[in-house]
């Protein structure tokens, strides 16, 4: 496993300085190699291999956990959790992700389970959302954990036949509440090395489920594979079992309203705080209202705004008076922030009636925010609907 473990651009990102404060914490001996980057991996390479195997073990699993927590949501999942403004500003000042990691494994090792975890629920993205009619706080939903859980493994043993076994884990950030649920799967039959020889193992793996409330906005999503019918039985699960709702969630709730891009007059007006430095639709479907079955789709691949797709529909002979035969059922729209670094960009996918590609890191949650803004994200739901 040593030998073949990183490829060595992997190592030629990390700091060599910090790696040894991490093998001397280890109680290890440090590595000196020369200055360039191609000698310093093959270097740290040649010491992985020369490593005892329990040595070895321990540093490439760590070196493992580094590499999985190095995307852009691992690190900021390690920056949600952490309360120490001095330690946030040692990560930022940091060269890279990898270092980062590598900075908070020495430093905050207790961060790291959490922030696995953490990283997980923020890289999820394709949501349903629903509007619902309770606004509960989130102290409230968390301890409705208990209930949820007997709930969700009932529905999952009944109606998908596995989920016996169910771990829940929950977070709560500044606006908003997040389940994320690992339910058993069915087993499977794999074929594993162990101790150098390929075994047949049968191994019982999970599947996800996750569940983001927002007790403001009074706003309910799920991203599950589940298809309609589940998918609804599980908002109303939520809503019963987390909010103490008995009344069904209401079903195909037009949550996005994208032909708000086709009106008169629209813009995309924006808080300055935001820092928004571009906004580009580069894609919509039209539907035909009378057969779903007749769309138009345009595509452009860069743009300000609105302007390029308008454009391209006139084109078409789609203006006017034509337009209001057509319903927009999907747009792709691509934001750039002057903030956020290198995770500045930030594309995504809109489904009528309900479907959002958006993860829960920083950048796509500002993006939703301008949703919300632009009114392309209706309004939550009043109690009298």
């Amino acid at each position: 496993m040593k030998q073949s473990f990183f490829h060595q651009d992997f190592l030629k990102h990390v700091d060599l300085n910090l790696f040894n404060q991490y093998l001397l914490s280890k109680n290890l001996t440090e590595i000196s190699t020369p200055d360039s980057k191609a000698d310093k991996a093959q270097a740290m390479s040649d010491y992985l291999v020369s490593l005892t195997d329990a040595d070895g073990d321990i540093v490439v699993n760590d070196l493992m956990v580094v590499r999985d927590l190095s995307s852009d949501g691992g690190v900021i999942a390690i920056m949600e959790l952490s309360e120490e403004a001095t330690f946030k500003q040692a990560l930022s000042e940091l060269t890279s992700n990898i270092n980062r990691v590598l900075y908070c494994l020495l430093y905050k090792p207790d961060l790291i389970e959490p922030a696995l975890k953490l990283k997980q629920i923020t890289a999820t993205e394709n949501f349903h959302v629903r509007r619902v009619t309770k606004s509960v706080e989130a102290d409230q939903v968390l301890a409705k954990l208990p209930e949820f859980k007997l709930e969700l493994t009932a529905f999952l043993q009944k109606e998908e036949a596995k989920g016996a076994n169910c771990q829940i884990d929950s977070y709560q950030f500044k606006d908003r509440v997040c389940f994320f649920a690992y339910p058993e799967d069915h087993p499977k039959s794999l074929n594993l090395y162990q101790n150098g020889k390929l075994n047949p193992t049968v191994v019982h793996p999970s599947f996800e489920l996750v569940f983001v409330y927002y007790p403001e906005m009074k706003q309910l999503e799920i991203a599950t594979r589940m298809r309609s019918k589940k998918l609804q039985t599980l908002f109303n699960l939520f809503n019963r079992a987390v909010l103490d709702d008995s009344q069904p969630v209401p079903n195909n709730q037009d949550t996005l309203n994208l032909d708000v891009l086709l009106t008169d007059g629209f813009s995309f007006i924006f808080d300055p705080s935001y820092q928004v430095d571009s906004i580009c639709v580069t894609q919509i479907r039209l539907d035909y209202k009378y057969n779903r079955k007749k769309r138009f789709i345009t595509h452009v691949d860069e743009g300000n705004g609105m302007e390029q797709i308008l454009e391209e529909l006139k084109y078409r002979n789609l203006r006017g008076d034509s337009l209001q035969h057509y319903v927009v059922a999907q747009a792709t729209i691509k934001l750039r922030f002057k903030q956020f670094g290198r995770s500045n960009r930030v594309t995504t996918l809109l489904t009528a009636p309900d479907k959002i590609k958006l993860n829960e890191t920083n950048p796509h949650q500002l993006a939703k925010k301008c949703l919300q803004d632009w009114k392309i994200i209706n309004e939550p739901l009043t109690d009298a609907e």
